[in-house]
């Protein structure tokens, strides 16, 4: 009798758990493995962004320290804005809650992910680095509040299991990052596919779009959720 009355009271994984446990993953711990490794395969063509944006404004060409100096810093932004974001996340989860701290997170992923996505347009490095603040705040926030998330909306049970599932969207994020930031796909400067053995003739991306490192680094939001399920 006490093991039927133990069995009924565990929890089981249902659709609705399933579908929050996915969702709440994908638009958080996605976007922090995704934005680990975005900038790594892109560096080179970003580093001569930087030069030239520099050159059409001074008539000078960067020397190499400021140009490294420049660069480790949008680098840095990114663990920079996560220790910010660690610090944010018990003000935010005590005004909003668990679910409303998602949500407002989303702020921290779309807005970065607009600002990169034009910097080359805008031809300003600047937007580069905020970005990278803003959006490592976004994986600060995340990387702390979707384990209490899910913590909470998870039986007793299941709450181990479903507590892996963020590492586990992390690693994937870093590796869909690194399969664009190949330099077939988005990872080049003039938004070609490179030609290879099997395409000798390099073509542009359906529907004429320009695949280049602002559609890679810009694709931070790729993961930023509308809803969260209760």
């Amino acid at each position: 009798m006490e093991q039927q009355d133990q069995s009924m009271k565990e929890g089981r994984l249902t659709l609705v758990l399933a579908l929050a446990t996915l969702i709440a993953a994908f638009g958080s711990s996605f976007q922090y493995g995704y934005n680990v490794a975005a900038v790594n395969s892109p560096a080179m063509y970003m580093r001569q962004f930087y030069n030239e944006t520099y050159q059409d404004r001074t008539g000078e060409i960067m020397e190499d320290f400021p140009l490294t100096l420049l660069w480790s810093l949008t680098v840095s932004m990114f663990p920079f804005g996560g220790f910010i974001g660690s610090l944010l996340v018990g003000p935010l989860v005590n005004k909003f809650g668990r679910k409303g701290a998602l949500l407002f997170n989303n702020i921290f992923s779309i807005v970065p992910a607009i600002l990169m996505g034009c910097s080359k347009v805008a031809k300003s490095f600047e937007l580069i680095i905020i970005s990278r603040l803003l959006v490592g705040i976004c994986a600060g926030l995340s990387s702390n509040v979707v384990p209490m998330y899910l913590g909470e909306l998870a039986p007793k049970n299941l709450r181990g299991a479903l507590g892996v599932v963020p590492q586990l969207f992390i690693t994937v994020g870093i590796l869909v990052a690194q399969i664009f930031g190949l330099r077939n796909l988005l990872a080049n400067e003039d938004g070609e596919f490179r030609a290879s053995r099997d395409h000798p003739y390099p073509f542009t991306t359906t529907l004429g779009l320009s695949a280049d490192w602002p559609l890679l680094t810009g694709g931070c939001a790729w993961g930023a959720h509308p809803f969260l399920s209760p």
